[in-house]
């Protein structure tokens, strides 16, 4: 490079080096000058855009109301209208009652997961599929437990909520979890050890039982 265009590069500058070209504000701090540079045009023009928005903004959201939020609202509501019309019209159908545990599972991932876990392995509430069970594991227990709800332990009073119908569903849902062990480790245990493998099994004697009894009673 020649010393002609060695001369004509400008000087790197360092920080703290002044510029002869720059004016200076008359204030002065410490012995140090401020000096009277132009803002950048990215951050004037992103300052006068925040200004628009707030000047639109304010009186659109504040004063006139005129954002589609009402809109939203009332779509959200005629959806939950018609999902609404649309589960009388399943249960009226009695399109639950061919597969009780199905629609038990279905409403437990509505009414039941935030306390007891996607896979009932619990969470804020106990893990339902263990051996263990606070308030007992026959489906009468469970039945009155969604039923009348757990105060002490924050567990809402569903009766009044879901009716009997779909509790009961819920409960033949939950009676299926013990055999199926959720993917995810489960909450430490809670309550009195049942042996569930009995309390399970099907009532098979006692079904041959009562059928035993009725062909005797007609002899």
């Amino acid at each position: 490079m020649s010393d002609k265009h060695h001369d004509n590069k400008p000087e790197e500058l360092l920080p703290g080096d002044f510029i002869p070209e720059q004016q200076l504000l008359e204030h002065e701090y410490d012995g140090i000058q401020e000096a009277d540079n132009p803002l950048p045009k990215w951050w004037v023009q992103l300052f006068l855009i925040c200004i628009v928005f707030a000047v639109v903004y304010t009186p659109l959201v504040h004063v006139f109301n005129l954002l589609p939020k009402d809109y939203l609202a009332n779509d959200i509501a005629q959806a939950a209208m018609v999902a609404e019309q649309r589960e009388a019209e399943l249960v009226a159908s009695g399109f639950y009652d061919k597969d009780p545990v199905a629609a038990g599972k279905k409403y437990f991932g509505t009414f039941c997961v935030s306390c007891h876990g996607t896979y009932g392995e619990g969470g804020i509430g106990p893990n339902l599929t263990d051996n263990f069970w606070i308030h007992g594991p026959e489906e009468i227990n469970i039945t009155t437990t969604i039923m009348n709800g757990v105060a002490a332990k924050g567990m809402p009073t569903w009766g009044p909520i879901l009716g009997e119908r779909k509790i009961k569903m819920l409960a033949a849902y939950v009676m299926t979890l013990w055999a199926t062990p959720p993917p995810v480790a489960g909450k430490k245990a809670e309550g009195e050890a049942y042996d569930m493998a009995v309390i399970r099994a099907p009532k098979v004697e006692a079904v041959a039982d009562s059928t035993a009894t009725a062909a005797s009673k007609k002899m």
